[in-house]
């Protein structure tokens, strides 16, 4: 009797080493986990999108200043906070998956129980999304975008009927990502523009930093010395940050 319990418990223990072992390795080819833009990719030359002429006229005028986000430490957006050079997290759950990057301190949240975007939400900096899954790659459609930033890579100026869907493909047996994002834009946009970007999956155990813009970067008061909005009225040009 005794022989037959201890069997029966190493039995459950081997199997629990193994579900767990299998989670693990199911965990290390899904989404879940860090990712960060390959080296190269960040300020890459791009075929750039076909802008409307107000859009162009726009980035002439613009030609040469701060973006809106830099200027006053504004949250970056979607899709901004996948394309910069900080990594960020994929926290995947049957409902909803979250998105939380280092250098964007808002997190996304990409709702995955419902196939249509919230008729009572505000427009936000990273849109309202909502995914499924096709033929194992996750497809989201985001909407409900401010203009308080551009939507739009290459486009100078934010819009509130920027339309983006995206495709999440976990690839390299489960060491790289591919995001594919198509923008649409009529009021930016001649034609949709598609743009694809890899990343590689942070070894296990890796954690996410802190990052605050107007604390860790040490070019705060140089690069904003001429916004004096963008600061408190101490801190001037050249001034030391308290």
């Amino acid at each position: 009797m005794i022989g037959w319990m201890r069997r029966s418990a190493l039995l459950a223990i081997g199997l629990a080493a193994l579900t767990a072992t299998a989670s693990a390795r199911a965990e290390e080819k899904g989404l879940s986990g860090l990712w960060l833009l390959t080296h190269g990719q960040f300020g890459a030359n791009r075929d750039m999108p076909a802008l409307t002429p107000e859009a162009k006229a726009q980035q002439t005028a613009d030609r040469g200043a701060a973006p809106m986000n830099k200027q006053r430490c504004l949250p970056v957006g979607e899709p901004r906070m996948l394309v910069n050079e900080l990594p960020f997290e994929i926290i995947e759950s049957p409902e909803r998956i979250a998105i939380i990057g280092e250098q964007a301190e808002l997190a996304r949240t990409i709702y995955m129980n419902t196939d249509r975007h919230a008729t009572d939400i505000q427009p936000a900096w990273n849109g309202n999304s909502y995914g499924k899954w096709v033929n194992g790659a996750l497809v989201v459609d985001v909407a409900g975008f401010n203009d308080a930033v551009s939507h739009v890579p290459g486009a100078p100026k934010g819009s509130t009927t920027t339309h983006i869907v995206e495709t999440f493909k976990v690839v390299e047996d489960g060491k790289g990502l591919v995001i594919t994002m198509t923008f649409d834009d009529p009021k930016v946009l001649t034609k949709p523009y598609t743009v694809s970007y890899h990343y590689d999956r942070l070894p296990p155990g890796s954690q996410r930093w802190e990052y605050v813009c107007d604390v860790d970067d040490p070019q705060w008061n140089t690069a904003l010395g001429f916004d004096p909005a963008a600061k408190p009225d101490s801190a001037k040009p050249g001034a030391t940050k308290p």
